[in-house]
C-alpha cells in the first residue's frame, strides 16, 4: 500500500463542492507564472541594444545639424545601412581650419561632482533662415574635403536611436561594440544562478516541504528584484540578477508541483495549461509595460514593486498532503485535506484518511481472497483447511485432465459418490468467507474502542514517553528533528503541538517505509533512470528552443514590442490546444507531434529571404506556439512520471542539466548577425530531436500519480513505443 488511491479519493472528497480549491489553484498557478515571466524576460527590454552608430567629433556635435546628415558625413554605410562600430577618420586640426569661416568658438564652465571644468563649444554663426541652408551645405562640403576613406573604431562615443527605447542599460553604460558581450554574459549568468538554485531548492522542497521552500523563495526574491532597479554600475546589476536567478526556475516549478499534488486526478491536466496561459499573459503584460515606459529603470520598478503582495501567500498556501504522507506524517496530511474541505464547506470527520486507507486495503485483500477462492488445486478450494478426504480416482482424473482425454465411463460411475463431497466443500468455503467478513467488522469496532482508550492514556503518559524517546534517539536524529520543528514553527501557521501524541501514533502505525529518497535514487532504479534521462533531454531541447525564440524577438526585423506581444499572445490559444489534445490523445504522442511540427516551422525559415521579414515572423511564431504547447504537455508529463518522494529533487536535477543548455541561448540568438534564419534552424533541429525521443516515455493519461520509488519503478515498465491511448468505456 502506497497511499496513492487514498490520496486521490481524499482530494476528490475535499473538492467535490465549493470554490476555495479553485481559488487556491489559480493563486499557485499565478505565483508560478506571472512573477517568473517578469523575472526572466524583463531583460529582453532592459538589456535591449537599440540601433547605434559612432558619435561625430565634438566640432560637429553642437552645430545643430540634422542627425541623418551627421551620420552620412561621419559614418560609412550603403543604401541607408550604416556601420555600428566604425567611423571615417577625420583629422580634428584640419576640420577646425575648414570650419573656421562657418562656426564660432566659445568656452563654457561645467561642474562634475565637486570639480569645475572648462570646455570649448562650437556653434554655427548667426545667420538668417534663408542663409542657414547655404551655411549647412558649406559645412558639409568642408567635412567631405577633410574626411579620409579609411575608418577606425568609434573615438567619441555612440549615438543611439530613440525610436523604440528611450533608455536601456546598454545606452546608459555604452555596452556596444567591444563591450557588446556584456549583455549576453548577463543573460548567461542569470541561468547559471538558476542552475544551482534549482538544485538547492529542489532538495529543500523534498526535505522540508513545498510550503516553506516557496515562502523562502518569495521572501528573498522580491527584495533582490527591486534592488536591481537601483544598480549604480552594470556589474552591480549583473550580481543582483545572478542572485535573482537562484530562484528561477524553482519559483516556477514548486508552486506548479504543489498545485499538481493538491488537485484531484481529473483536474491535473489543467495545472500545466493554466500555468502556461498565465505565463503567456504575463509576457503580454510585460510587453505593454515596456512599451508604455520605454525606460529600463521605470520598467524594472513597475515589474517588481507590485510583487510585495506575494508575502500574503504566508496565510494562503498549505503544505502538500502527498509530501506529508511521503514523509510519514499522515495526521498532518489529513489536517490539510480537512482544512481545504472546511473552506469548501465540506465536513470530513477526523480519521477519514485512515478509514480510506483501511477500506482500500480491505478491498485489495478481499480481491486477493476471491481470486484465491476461484483458483483451485487438485479439485479443492484454495485456503480451505478443513477439507474432507477426497476420492483418489477424482484426484487422478483432475490431475490428468490437461494431458489425457477424460474417461467418461469412470466419471459416470463415480459422479454420484463425489457429488456430495464437492457440494460440501463449496458450502463450507462460502460460510468461511462470510465468517471472515463478520470477524473483520468486529475487529474494526474493537480497534476504534481501543484507539479511544489509548488517546486518554497517552495524555497522562505523554511527559514520561517523550523523555524516554529523547534519550533513545541518536544525536543525528535529534538534530534532524529539531531542524524540522524549527521549520514547522516558522512556516506552519497551525499549532504543531495540537494532538501531537495522537498524530504521532497515527503516523507511526500507518507510514510506509518508502518515504525517503535522495537524488541518487534516480540512478539506482533502471526504469526511473531511463525516464529521467529522456525527460532531461526533452527539457534541454524545449528550454533552449522556447527561451531562444523569446530572446530572438529583436532579430526578426519588426518592432520589438509588437513581436514580443504577438509571441505571448500566440501562446494563449496553444494551451487550449494542448489541453484538449492531452485529454483525448494522451501525453507522449501529443508532445512528439507538437515538438516536430514546431521544429519544422523553425527550419523552414531558412527558405525565406530576409527581405520578407513578416513571413519569418509568422513561422517563428508558429514554432513558438508549438514550443509553448509542448512545454505545457511536458510539465504535466514529468509531474506524473516522477514519484512524489522524488519529484522536486528529480525535477531540480533535470532542470540543472537543462540550465547548462540554456547557457547557450544568448549565443545562439547572437548568430543572427550572420543570418537571420541561422538561430531558428538550430532551434528547429533540436525541437525535432526532442519530439522523437519523447516517444520512449510511457503514457500517463488516466494513470494514478506514483507515490513511492516502487511505484515509479514499476510504472510504464512494459509499454510499447507505438502504443496509443485506449479509449475508456463509458459505464
Amino acid at each position: 500500500m502506497t497511499w496513492t488511491k487514498e490520496l486521490d479519493e481524499a482530494a476528490v472528497l475535499a473538492t467535490k463542492t465549493g470554490h476555495w480549491h479553485v481559488v487556491l489553484f489559480y493563486l499557485l498557478c499565478g505565483l508560478a507564472a506571472i512573477p517568473t515571466s517578469f523575472l526572466v524576460f524583463s531583460q529582453v527590454f532592459t538589456n535591449a541594444t537599440p540601433e547605434h552608430w559612432c558619435a561625430p567629433p565634438p566640432e560637429l556635435d553642437n552645430l545643430g545639424l540634422p542627425e541623418s546628415l551627421l551620420r552620412f558625413l561621419t559614418v560609412p554605410g550603403q543604401q541607408g545601412t550604416y556601420e555600428s562600430c566604425q567611423a571615417y577618420d577625420i583629422d580634428t586640426k584640419e576640420l577646425r581650419e575648414a570650419l573656421a569661416n562657418y562656426v564660432e568658438q566659445r568656452t563654457v564652465t561645467i561642474k562634475e561632482g565637486n570639480a569645475f571644468h572648462s570646455i570649448k563649444i562650437y556653434e554655427l554663426l548667426s545667420v538668417s533662415n534663408d542663409e542657414r541652408n547655404d551655411l549647412i551645405a558649406n559645412i558639409s562640403n568642408a567635412v567631405l574635403s577633410v574626411r579620409r576613406n579609411t575608418t577606425s573604431a568609434c573615438a567619441n562615443g555612440w549615438r543611439f536611436s530613440t525610436e523604440q527605447y528611450q533608455n536601456t542599460l546598454v545606452t546608459d553604460f555604452s555596452l556596444v561594440c567591444d563591450k557588446d558581450w556584456l549583455p549576453r554574459m548577463s543573460n548567461t549568468l542569470f541561468w547559471v544562478g538558476s542552475i544551482f538554485g534549482n538544485l538547492f531548492f529542489g532538495w529543500m522542497s523534498d526535505r522540508y516541504g513545498r510550503r516553506p521552500t516557496i515562502l523562502l523563495m518569495v521572501f528573498l526574491e522580491v527584495p533582490l528584484a527591486i534592488a536591481s532597479s537601483f544598480a549604480k554600475s552594470y556589474w552591480t546589476y549583473v550580481g543582483l540578477r545572478v542572485a535573482g536567478g537562484l530562484f528561477f526556475p524553482a519559483l516556477y516549478q514548486l508552486p506548479f508541483i504543489l498545485a499538481l499534488e493538491l488537485m484531484p486526478p481529473g483536474q491535473r491536466n489543467q495545472t500545466g495549461i493554466v500555468v502556461g496561459m498565465l505565463f503567456a499573459s504575463g509576457m503580454c503584460l510585460l510587453s505593454l509595460l515596456a512599451y508604455a515606459v520605454q525606460d529600463w529603470y521605470n520598467l524594472s520598478l513597475a515589474s517588481t514593486l507590485p510583487f510585495i503582495l506575494l508575502y500574503g501567500y504566508y496565510w494562503l498556501i498549505p503544505e502538500s498532503p502527498r509530501w506529508l504522507v511521503g514523509r510519514g506524517r499522515i495526521a498532518e496530511a489529513e489536517k490539510v485535506l480537512r482544512n481545504i474541505a472546511r473552506k469548501n464547506k465540506i465536513h470530513l470527520p477526523r480519521g477519514f484518511l485512515l478509514e480510506l486507507h483501511k477500506k482500500i486495503k480491505e478491498e485489495e485483500e478481499m480481491t486477493q481472497e476471491e481470486l484465491a477462492t476461484i483458483s483451485n488445486i487438485n479439485g479443492h478450494v484454495t485456503g480451505y483447511t478443513e477439507i474432507p478426504d477426497k476420492d483418489q480416482h477424482l484426484d487422478r482424473r483432475i490431475s490428468n485432465m490437461l494431458t489425457f482425454k477424460p474417461d467418461l465411463s469412470k466419471i459416470s460411475e463415480n459422479e454420484e459418490s463425489n457429488k456430495d463431497s464437492l457440494e460440501k466443500i463449496i458450502a463450507l468455503e462460502v460460510a468461511d468467507i462470510v465468517n471472515k467478513k463478520s470477524r473483520r467488522k468486529e475487529e474494526r469496532d474493537e480497534e476504534k474502542e481501543q484507539n479511544i482508550t489509548e488517546v486518554t492514556n497517552l495524555n497522562s503518559d505523554h511527559q514520561q514517553k517523550a523523555t524516554q524517546t529523547e534519550y533513545s534517539k541518536s544525536p543525528a536524529n535529534t538534530l534532524r528533528r529539531k531542524s524540522l520543528q524549527l521549520v514547522s514553527k516558522i512556516f506552519i501557521q497551525d499549532d504543531v503541538e495540537e494532538d501531537i501524541m495522537e498524530n504521532k501514533r497515527m503516523d507511526d502505525q500507518n507510514s510506509e517505509g518508502d518515504c525517503k529518497a535522495s537524488p541518487l535514487d534516480v540512478f539506482r532504479y533502471p526504469n526511473i533512470r531511463k525516464k529521467f534521462f529522456i525527460l532531461t533531454f526533452d527539457w534541454v531541447a524545449l528550454g533552449v528552443v522556447y527561451n531562444s525564440l523569446s530572446y530572438n524577438t529583436p532579430n526578426l526585423g519588426v518592432n520589438d514590442y509588437l513581436a514580443f506581444f504577438i509571441g505571448g499572445a500566440v501562446e494563449i490559444p496553444s494551451y487550449f490546444i494542448a489541453w484538449r489534445c492531452m485529454e483525448r490523445f494522451g501525453r507522449r504522442w501529443v508532445l512528439c507531434s507538437f515538438m516536430c511540427v514546431g521544429g519544422v516551422a523553425c527550419i523552414s525559415c531558412i527558405l525565406v529571404p530576409e527581405s520578407w521579414p513578416w513571413i519569418t515572423v509568422g513561422l517563428s511564431m508558429l514554432g513558438r506556439l508549438f514550443a509553448a504547447s509542448s512545454f505545457a504537455v511536458f510539465y504535466v508529463l514529468i509531474g506524473e512520471l516522477l514519484p512524489t518522494v522524488l519529484r522536486a529533487q528529480a525535477m531540480g536535477a533535470a532542470s540543472f542539466i537543462s540550465g547548462l543548455g540554456l547557457l547557450a541561448c544568448p549565443y545562439i540568438v547572437h548568430l543572427a548577425v550572420y543570418s537571420r534564419a541561422l538561430p531558428l534552424t538550430i532551434m528547429g533541429v533540436l525541437s525535432v530531436m526532442g519530439g522523437i525521443t519523447s516517444l520512449f516515455l510511457p503514457e500517463t493519461l488516466n494513470q494514478p500519480l506514483p507515490q513511492t520509488l516502487g511505484d515509479g519503478e514499476t510504472f510504464g515498465r512494459d509499454f510499447k513505443i507505438l502504443s496509443c491511448v485506449e479509449r475508456q468505456s463509458d459505464e
